[in-house]
């Protein structure tokens, strides 16, 4: 039994999504001189929200690229899906938390005292972004494979080649 060729290719496109996003996150970072008096250094590392992103962006391609790797024939297929709904769980949760984070750094929060950035380290704001976009796009192609294997495991009539 073969692995059907739409798995395989929202597979990869789930790994390079998250591979990107891992990448981008873990290059944002900008150096800006304020008013020629101070310098300020943001990275993704100064906020949790963002170092709990990049976690699980490496969780979702290694698992994702890990499940490519297991034969056909292996009986660890039957834990695919349950592990695909945690690790989606667990993607959906950081993308809440990364846009929620970006948001407080694109608009600044008077209540907390705390300063919108984008307006002073563009090129860092706009990295995030570029992120949270691609990820999101993995979440969908992730959450796309997990409706496709559940069509297929509930459906007991389908039968055929699903190539």
């Amino acid at each position: 039994m073969a692995k059907p060729v739409k798995t395989i290719v929202l597979r990869v496109l789930a790994v390079v999504s998250f591979l990107i996003a891992s990448i981008v996150m873990f290059l944002s970072n900008q150096t800006v001189q304020v008013q020629n008096s101070f310098k300020v250094k943001v990275k993704y590392i100064d906020w949790n929200g963002f170092l709990f992103c990049l976690v699980v962006y490496c969780i979702g391609w290694l698992y994702n690229g890990l499940v490519m790797a297991i034969p056909s024939g292996s009986q660890l297929w039957k834990t695919v899906i349950v592990l695909d709904v945690i690790v989606n769980i667990l993607v959906g949760i950081s993308l809440g938390v990364g846009w929620q984070t970006y948001s407080l750094i694109r608009q600044g929060n008077i209540y907390a005292g705390c300063a919108p950035l984008c307006g002073i380290t563009p090129y860092f704001c706009s990295r995030i972004m570029g992120s949270l976009i691609t990820s999101t796009i993995g979440f969908v192609v992730s959450f796309g494979l997990i409706m496709g294997t559940l069509h297929v495991c509930v459906d007991p009539f389908l039968l055929g080649d699903n190539s």
